[in-house]
């Protein structure tokens, strides 16, 4: 199938039309850029947000179908639902992207590299998704790439409650019920999802009789807020995973490769948080614990395991210095744990940082921000980021320039420092000892927001990681470093436009370099991402829809050859039957795109969901 776009920049010619007025996005509020509200006129890192109208427009049931769509962001799969995924923000691998609920990280510290198991993720519940691109975002974590903030605040007063049935092809199943009750004392949020899906043959290798490979998810959240008085305010979060997952590829107690393989992996996650004023300072404290467990099994007999435990204390404040500056600290204290059975390590880092914001004029901001971190392992580092706004107003939009510094490091994962210690490793990884990496990234980028509400915006950003931490898929020999300089440099174009009062349509673009020390590709790594979506809302209309095309360019694979390019559409049709009874039909990969993106995987064919909504 020839792509519906040779290149990925065709995509923003496609948005030339007319529009009428609507709101300007840059009084829009954000919180991931310094962890207090602000608006998008004074942030200079990239930032996309979706709302709970966005996020229901796409319909997926996983969250990394969603974000795949999204500036920047490319998903790596291997099969189907439930199988591993890879979130990869601007190049950099997913294990550097700090994926937050609620303000509580979802790191899964029993994992090689402690990085989010996004695949596990379900949209059920979630009012509002952050993303924050590029490598300054030192405030949450020295060591964070990139962030995803997950939300599930509720976005309007009153009850409201929802019961969702969903059944589509490969013998997918879902049902999820949400409630929440906010007002201006509060609010409280339950949800629940079961989903599954008898699946398809995910690996290539398990070709002579080859099974289905399933996936079973229970979610379960609840979440609220309190206001015990006029100035204090406590909340909580509480969120359960359990997935069970099969796959192709594992060995078996002979030592026997086998595709009789499954795993099973379970998350907790508890947050209770307390926030109130003082004079003319804001304070936030917080308490979480994101507890992982995971089990592997082949031929139906156990093969290995670890448990993770991250447990994290954050306090957060700000004050009002003057009419045009704002300071902002914090400290972040957190211990992680691997647990595998054998092998049982502990580590403790401190964050201390603050954060000076000041606006010299009424079109201008910029801040300072630095931030101390002290590891268990790997002692002390400072890392700094500075930022810059400037507007210009015209007589139909405004322009804001920006530009955005920061630097950053990430201490090796418990299990990397582990399994090159162990007995598995051997030759140039059981004799090199890891050191932490180093980064540091410059964005400079302009946007325009014009009086009918159309907002384009085109970045520049280039980052580096010295002494990358990999682990050697061609000799298995255990953690390697990359000695040198990985750089990733791209250009990164973002158009949003309203087409009368009902459509809007919305396409990104990224060109994407990725090298290694030695000037060879980075792997996984798309040179060429684009995506459009096109979207129909109209209240005194019963019908709704949704359009979605992806195209995903060359990447190289581990042997240097290519992986080639794909164009994937995914459509959503909703209609109102009555007030409280929505129907709808949902088709992922409707041109039944070949769309393997990574190797020795099976992708999922044209798959056509139908469901019903019940609110009440």
């Amino acid at each position: 199938m020839k792509h519906l776009f040779t290149h990925p920049l065709a995509i923003l010619v496609a948005c030339s039309a007319s529009a009428h007025a609507t709101d300007s996005p840059l009084e829009e509020i954000v919180i991931s850029a310094s962890r207090i509200p602000s608006t998008w006129s004074q942030v200079a890192p990239s930032i996309t947000k979706l709302d709970q109208a966005d996020l229901n427009a796409f319909g997926n049931t996983a969250i990394v179908d969603i974000l795949q769509y999204q500036p920047s962001v490319s998903v790596s799969h291997t099969g189907g639902m439930g199988k591993a995924a890879t979130v990869r923000i601007r190049g950099e691998e997913g294990y550097r992207t700090l994926v937050l609920l609620d303000g509580i990280p979802l790191t899964d510290t029993s994992g090689t590299q402690h990085g989010p198991r996004l695949e596990h993720l379900l949209s059920q519940g979630l009012t509002s998704v952050e993303i924050l691109r590029g490598p300054q975002a030192l405030l949450y974590g020295a060591d964070a790439g990139g962030v995803i903030n997950l939300s599930t605040r509720p976005e309007s007063d009153g009850w409201q409650s929802s019961l969702t049935y969903e059944m589509g092809r490969y013998g997918h199943q879902a049902i999820s019920l949400g409630s929440t009750m906010a007002s201006e004392q509060g609010f409280f949020s339950l949800s629940h999802q079961d989903l599954s899906t008898d699946g398809f043959n995910a690996s290539l290798s398990d070709a002579n009789a080859p099974d289905t490979d399933g996936y079973d998810n229970t979610t379960t959240h609840l979440s609220g807020e309190l206001r015990v008085r006029e100035n204090v305010r406590a909340s909580f979060t509480h969120r359960e995973t359990e997935g069970d997952n099969e796959y192709d590829g594992c060995y078996n107690a002979s030592f026997s490769l086998s595709n009789d393989c499954r795993d099973s992996y379970d998350m907790k996650v508890s947050g209770l948080g307390f926030a109130f004023d003082s004079f003319s300072s804001q304070h936030q404290v917080q308490l979480s614990r994101t507890e992982t467990h995971k089990a592997f099994y082949s031929d139906a007999q156990f093969s290995f395991g670890a448990k993770g435990l991250l447990e994290r204390v954050s306090y957060l404040g700000h004050s009002e210095l003057t009419d045009s500056s704002t300071v902002v600290w914090g400290l972040d204290h957190e211990q992680s744990e691997l647990d595998d059975g054998g092998f049982l390590r502990r580590r403790d880092q401190i964050g201390v940082f603050s954060e000076f914001q000041w606006s010299p004029f009424v079109d201008a901001f910029a801040a300072l921000a630095a931030r101390y971190d002290d590891n268990d392992d790997f002692g002390t580092h400072t890392s700094l980021r500075a930022t810059l706004v400037k507007l210009n107003t015209t007589e139909h939009g405004v322009l804001k320039y920006k530009l955005s510094a920061g630097t950053g490091f990430r201490a090796p994962s418990l299990y990397e420092i582990a399994y090159n210690a162990g007995p598995f490793a051997y030759g140039e990884a059981a004799k090199q000892a890891l050191k932490e990496e180093q980064s540091h990234g410059l964005d400079l980028g302009v946007e325009w927001i014009h009086e009918d509400g159309t907002h384009l915006q085109a970045t520049l950003f280039k980052q580096i990681v010295s002494d990358e931490i990999f682990f050697d898929l061609q000799n298995y020999s255990g953690y390697l470093r990359d000695v040198g300089d990985a750089s990733v440099k791209g250009l990164e174009l973002v158009v949003s436009k309203p087409l009368g009062t009902s459509i809007t349509v919305e396409a990104n673009a990224t060109l994407l370099d990725a090298e290694r020390p030695d000037g060879s590709d980075r792997i996984y790594r798309p040179n060429e991402e684009a995506a459009l979506s096109l979207t129909f809302a109209k209240p005194e209309s019963s019908l709704s829809g949704h359009a979605s095309v992806l195209y995903r360019g060359n990447a190289k694979d581990i042997d240097g050859s290519d992986i080639d390019a794909f164009t994937t559409l995914d459509l959503k049709l909703s209609w109102r039957i009555d007030r409280s009874l929505r129907a709808y039909i949902r088709i992922e990969n409707a041109l039944d795109a070949d769309r393997r993106e990574i190797p020795g995987y099976h992708a999922q064919g044209s798959t056509i969901f139908s469901g019903l909504t019940l609110n009440f």
